[in-house]
């Protein structure tokens, strides 16, 4: 995750020497008030970036595991491919799903690594890319609030944990046996 960070901080570069804020400088875009309004979203694209890889290889998976019966009989019952796709591959494909918004959630909630190498000041500028394990870091780390930064370490792994438990018991269906 820091490689990734550190790369998108070439990319990223307000000094003018993005690549990103380059292109951007191009349209009349100042590199700096564009970070400022778009941090966290710049961010969180990083991460999708950096995650999707991992989430084509688990869904290539999830498919592969689907038996080829399944989807030789929705053609002989006249299914197009609109329709076996909606019908047959997304309703298989369920508990795949779920598993990736679990891992998803979780990335999400844990961005510490990339925040901390892409922002300015651990959360900057103004708190505007402050996710909760930085300001953990921030309390326990910087300001020696031990207490505060315990506390809030629990409450994320609470949050984790019943986002996670939440995520997988949606929606249960019987899986297929092949």
């Amino acid at each position: 995750m820091v490689i990734v960070g550190v790369i998108f901080g070439r990319v990223y570069a307000p000094d003018g020497s993005g690549i990103l804020n380059r292109f951007l400088e191009l349209f009349g875009v100042d590199a700096v008030q564009w970070m400022a309004d778009w941090g966290l979203w710049s961010i969180l694209g990083v991460l999708v970036w950096q995650a999707v890889g991992f989430y084509v290889v688990l869904f290539a998976a999830g498919m592969s595991s689907i038996p080829a019966e399944i989807y030789e009989a929705a053609v002989m019952d006249g299914a197009n491919r609109i329709t076996i796709f909606f019908r047959v591959t997304i309703p298989l494909l369920m508990e795949t799903v779920k598993v990736a918004w679990v891992y998803l959630g979780i990335l999400a909630m844990d961005a510490f690594a990339l925040v901390m190498v892409l922002s300015i000041d651990e959360g900057g500028p103004d708190g505007a890319t402050t996710v909760l394990p930085v300001q953990i870091y921030k309390s326990g780390i910087r300001e020696s609030d031990y207490g505060y930064a315990s506390a809030l370490g629990v409450a994320l792994a609470v949050f984790t944990i019943i986002f996670a438990v939440l995520s997988l018991r949606g929606g249960k269906r019987d899986a297929v046996e092949h």
